[in-house]
């Protein structure tokens, strides 16, 4: 009676007037969820990691809410798994898993040659509902070096009555913490030297798809002292997590002489500082093979450089401990860098020192007060100085030998390295279709989109990827060439292709219809909050007419955009120029920015229509 109560309350509700009550949207709930999670951290840094989770689930939706997964390799053990299905009508058991019984499988990267990381994982079946599911599981880590988030709510459209959270730990390690729009309590206690704290919240909002993650319930923890195998840090501020991965890689740059010598001999002629990084870069860059390498505390300790000039490869730690090694040699000094890399990933917390990182790049201080040239040391195609999205505009710590600092990566958001210039020629015949040749060159951010498709797709997809993304519908390119270069650190592409247009304007008996031609700006155009576009277009009418709607000159301006749109008609011969230079405050709101595409996008007529047989056609 009292699971059909709950079930009742929560699919039906109090039945109030409906006049009396406003319409809002109730969540399905796929389960219900009640868990209760401890952590142990001893005095030799291990951790015991303790889950029981209790589910109610009510429908095939909230089978994967129970789905159960847990990861380990040489750093994380499973000690013990247990899992049962029972029937709440009957309370008779469908079926019980331990961990014997569960897939054992790997948890594979496309890069990856060398990993241990593997996962054993039991999918919960039953065609008949509700059902029960009660999990427990007992890890055991050798470091405290990662601790785990706590997130009470696992799934959308999942009930969570009650969530807990006990941490105890030895004070002389010591914890430190950020809650995030949680809504319980928080308790401590000491008892012999160890601290017990315990977080609980109860009848948590049900989440739907639409929440926004920084919405999210969540607890970020850190340790203070912390080990892994036999090195020991502190974590009390950034420095010192820099400084023990300092130690972790200090003895590991040496190189063989006659390496040394060749190094030397390589950047012999070069003119200044940049070149020599530029010339060292690029070798780095032809030689060596990037793999991904998690193994145990390789994880985190980078392979010698000399193994990696041996066996030519390494994965993000040993080609930038590499680089460094190789700077090294020619008497240039850079800082190993950790980043949490990842095209859409989130800024790290700064202001909880912890590890929040999952690659490593390489900073090279330049003399003089000039910027540092930043080296993405597992790309084979990047000119050095340019990070691109994979690290480019978030905080980062650098490492030197005095501990380490934070600081952030360029955001490469000026005009120069947003920048999209082409010029278009355009024949239409009698027929409404349209011949167009087109030269497109982009700079820097754009041109690293160029990149990627020149290096990832084959002939035919590189056409698809172009007709796709032409602001000109129905556009078949019949031949192209693109050319990806750099000047410096500055990315530079270039397209060309001609092609057939079908239906490129619509015919009727007295008028001709031009349909838009000129590409919308979109959110993704501006998310480095600057732009500077030029469109040209010299179209051929298949005979002379009259402008029916041509706006002479139209232009936006306001502080950071100014737009302009100018079109002229010159017996049969159509000139179209759009020139946009955009640079948008990174404090402008999402709505605004909305607003401002939708103003920029509405400038200038949405299709040109021209009169056919015009008195100056007739007098021909």
């Amino acid at each position: 009676m009292l699971l059909f109560g709950l079930v009742s309350y929560l699919f039906f509700g109090f039945q109030a007037p409906v006049d009396t009550v406003p319409v809002k949207e109730v969540p399905i709930i796929y389960s219900l969820l009640s868990e209760d999670q401890r952590i142990e951290i001893s005095d030799s840094y291990e951790v015991r990691h303790i889950i029981e989770r209790r589910f109610t689930i009510f429908s095939p939706e909230g089978l994967g809410h129970a789905f159960t997964s847990v990861f380990y390799d040489k750093l994380n053990e499973i000690e013990n798994v247990e899992i049962e299905i029972t029937d709440p009508a009957s309370g008779k058991t469908i079926e019980k898993v331990k961990t014997k019984d569960m897939t054992d499988a790997a948890i594979y990267s496309t890069s990856s040659i060398f990993d241990d990381n593997r996962h054993k994982y039991f999918e919960v079946k039953s065609s008949k509902f509700p059902v029960q599911v009660t999990v427990k599981i007992e890890t055991k880590s050798s470091s405290n070096f990662q601790l785990s988030d706590w997130v009470p709510v696992h799934r959308y459209n999942q009930k969570v009555l009650k969530s807990s959270l006990t941490v105890v730990y030895p004070e002389h390690i010591g914890l430190r913490y950020k809650a995030v729009n949680l809504l319980g309590e928080r308790t401590e206690k000491t008892v012999d030297n160890k601290v017990e704290m315990t977080w609980v919240e109860k009848d948590l909002p049900v989440q739907k798809p639409d929440l926004k993650k920084e919405d999210d319930h969540k607890l970020l923890l850190a340790p203070i002292g912390f080990a892994m195998g036999e090195y020991v840090g502190k974590m009390e501020d950034w420095s010192g997590l820099a400084a023990w991965q300092y130690k972790l890689n200090e003895e590991r740059k040496a190189l063989p002489a006659d390496f040394e010598a060749k190094l030397k001999n390589m950047v012999a002629n070069a003119s200044g500082e940049y070149e020599k990084i530029q010339i060292l870069y690029e070798y780095l860059q032809k030689n060596y093979r990037y793999v991904s390498i998690q193994l145990g505390i390789g994880g985190w300790q980078t392979m010698p450089a000399e193994d990696v000039v041996k066996y030519a490869y390494g994965d993000c730690k040993g080609l930038t401990n590499l680089m460094q090694a190789m700077l090294k040699a020619v008497g240039i000094s850079s800082n190993y860098t950790l980043v949490q890399a990842g095209n859409n990933a989130e800024d790290i917390e700064v202001d909880l020192p912890s590890n929040q990182f999952n690659h490593v790049i390489l900073q090279v201080s330049m003399k003089d007060g000039q910027s540092p040239v930043w080296l993405e040391c597992t790309s084979n195609s990047l000119p050095a100085g340019f990070l691109g999205d994979f690290t480019k505009n978030r905080h980062v710590l650098v490492i030197d030998g005095q501990g380490g600092y934070l600081t952030k990566t360029p955001s490469y958001n000026s005009l120069n390295w947003n920048s999209i210039h082409s010029k278009n020629e355009v024949k239409i015949d009698n027929n409404g279709d349209a011949l167009i040749a087109t030269e497109l060159k982009v700079d820097g951010n754009f041109a690293e989109t160029m990149l990627m498709v020149k290096q990832n797709l084959d002939t035919r997809q590189q056409r698809d990827y172009f007709n796709r993304n032409s602001p000109v519908s129905g556009l078949i390119i019949q031949h192209y060439e693109l050319n990806v270069d750099s000047r410096d650190s500055l990315l530079l592409a270039e397209v060309s292709y001609d092609g057939f247009i079908q239906k490129f304007v619509q015919n009727t008996a007295k008028r001709m219809i031009l349909k838009s031609f000129l590409g919308k700006v979109t959110d993704e155009m501006l998310v480095n909050n600057s732009l500077s576009q030029v469109d040209e277009y010299e179209i051929e009418l298949p005979e002379a007419m009259e402008a029916e709607n041509l706006p002479e000159a139209l232009s936006l301006e306001e502080e950071g955009v100014k737009v302009t749109l100018l079109a002229s008609l010159e017996g049969k011969n159509l000139t179209v120029k759009r020139e946009m230079n955009l640079s948008i405050s990174e404090e402008m709101s999402d709505e605004s920015k909305t607003d401002l595409i939708k103003r920029i996008n509405a400038l200038g007529p949405t299709n040109f229509y021209f009169i056919k047989n015009t008195g100056a056609l007739r007098n021909e």
